[in-house]
């Protein structure tokens, strides 16, 4: 199945009847209104075409540069391919490095979900919205388009190299997604280092006529790794080229916010106590809990009203993994996991909060780990940290690999959601030791995230 429909031209053209008046010495005559409406209609007519063609173009670039098996492939048959072209017969020799602009990556696509009730119908929630899960899986193929086509040879051919999803830095809805409306999802290189580069997605609603409104309702970002295909060893990909100062606002505000991640990973929880404001942060917890004790003989902690133990917050699923929802390198598509992990966060708020959730935002994480299809995953969510202030709550999702033989698990990911609810939002108060960094790490990536978001506002000025 394709992953953005092309729409075929089948709106209907609704007639257009004038009721004549006699005409009068300063009035606009029938046969002058009737060219005029016949004007308007062939410039709708022609805008529609040119909609219907950037479509068109939008879906061969996803094919040309796609993430994923094309449609009706062969799973064993892909399998035997890559072994082939592993061989050192077969090993295709790299073109040189060229210089490539911001420009040069640009790729859009298309959810036309107002055209096309077919893929609509794909998307729909139960509230009649837009299932946020598959448009995750959306930017992850989007991103992986535009990592290939910046990539490519002077040729616009695919270079001998594999990407992969390294890191989510961000992914904010700024409003609702309407199961009624087009949207676009225009995607393009902002950084590049050696072998990595960071890349911008925003999505926009589209107007009848075609075109996209100023504000962006998603805005993502996506840091993606190049590797050798055959030694799989890190490969360097195109510098880019900054052609005013408008690219080289972007590039600055790109590293500001990789320098921004970098120091949190180096202040994680996992290498370094909590710091005095953290401790405070703590204490103020665990006092609230022994005001809110009762005097029963054994009682040493009891919950403050309008408060959950964070360790009541869990909720978990299992699947397995089959060649479905695979990619091109024959592993699981990151956007699948994306998807699942949105889900389970989904339902879980709804359960804490007895009402429906609305994702706000998704936070920085990385992709630990390749899972490999036929693996059985578990996926378990926790909400670790809430502001009841401001009916926001934040709920983390792992994701593990089970071993059947040995009976252990091995961590490839962890997600954080954020949701807000129109209801009151529950205070979640950790107990243990394990729980209060976990409450920590989630007051810190909630903190983290406002400041990247402002600064990827700051790229649309």
């Amino acid at each position: 199945m394709k992953m953005f429909s092309v729409v075929s031209d089948r709106r209907a053209r609704a007639g257009l009847k004038t009721t004549a008046a006699p005409p009068k010495s300063n009035e606009v005559t029938s046969e002058e209104t009737e060219a005029h409406l016949e004007q308007h209609q062939q410039k709708l007519e022609e805008e529609h075409k040119r909609m219907l063609e950037r479509y068109a173009e939008s879906q061969r670039l996803l094919d040309k540069y796609s993430v994923m098996p094309g449609k009706g492939a062969d799973y064993m048959a892909l399998l035997q391919r890559i072994t082939d072209e592993n061989s050192a017969d077969t090993r295709r020799s790299r073109q040189p490095l060229v210089l490539k602009k911001i420009s040069d990556s640009l790729t859009e696509a298309y959810l036309p979900f107002n055209d096309d009730l077919e893929l609509r119908e794909q998307y729909i929630n139960v509230y009649g919205g837009i299932r946020l899960g598959k448009v995750l899986e959306d930017l992850d193929r989007l991103a992986g388009a535009v990592a290939y086509k910046h990539a490519s040879d002077a040729n616009g051919d695919l270079a001998p190299v594999v990407f992969v999803t390294a890191a989510v830095d961000r992914i904010d809805l700024r409003s609702r997604l309407q199961s009624k409306c087009n949207y676009r999802l225009k995607g393009m290189v902002t950084f590049v280092g050696f072998s990595s580069m960071e890349i911008r997605i925003q999505m926009q609603a589209m107007s009848k006529a075609g075109r996209a409104e100023a504000e962006p309702n998603l805005v993502a970002r996506f840091t993606m790794v190049a590797r050798d295909k055959y030694t799989g060893k890190s490969a360097q990909i195109n510098p880019l080229l900054l052609a005013d100062e408008t690219e080289r606002r972007l590039v600055k505000l790109s590293e500001q916010i990789k320098e921004n991640k970098k120091a949190s990973a180096e202040s994680t929880l996992q290498k370094h106590p909590p710091n005095a404001e953290e401790r405070r942060v703590i204490h103020s917890l665990w006092l609230d809990t022994k005001q809110a004790q009762s005097n029963a003989y054994g009682q040493h902690a009891s919950l403050p009203p309008d408060s959950v133990w964070l360790h009541d917050t869990t909720m978990s699923s299992t699947t397995v993994c089959f060649p479905e929802s695979r990619n091109v390198h024959q592993k699981v598509f990151g956007g699948f996991l994306m998807r699942l992990a949105h889900e389970l966060s989904f339902a879980n708020g709804s359960v804490f909060t007895k009402s429906r959730p609305y994702y706000e935002a998704l936070h920085d994480f990385s992709f630990a780990k390749p899972v490999n299809i036929g693996s059985i995953l578990k996926f378990t969510s926790q909400v670790v940290y809430s502001e009841p202030e401001h009916r926001t709550f934040q709920i983390a999702v792992t994701t593990d690999v089970i071993d059947i033989p040995t009976d252990s698990t091995e961590r490839t990911n962890t997600f954080y959601f954020n949701f807000s609810s129109p209801d009151t939002v529950p205070r979640v108060v950790p107990r243990s030791y394990e729980d209060m960094m976990k409450y920590l790490e989630g007051r810190r990536r909630a903190q983290s995230g406002k400041l990247i978001s402002k600064l990827q506002s700051a790229m649309q000025k």
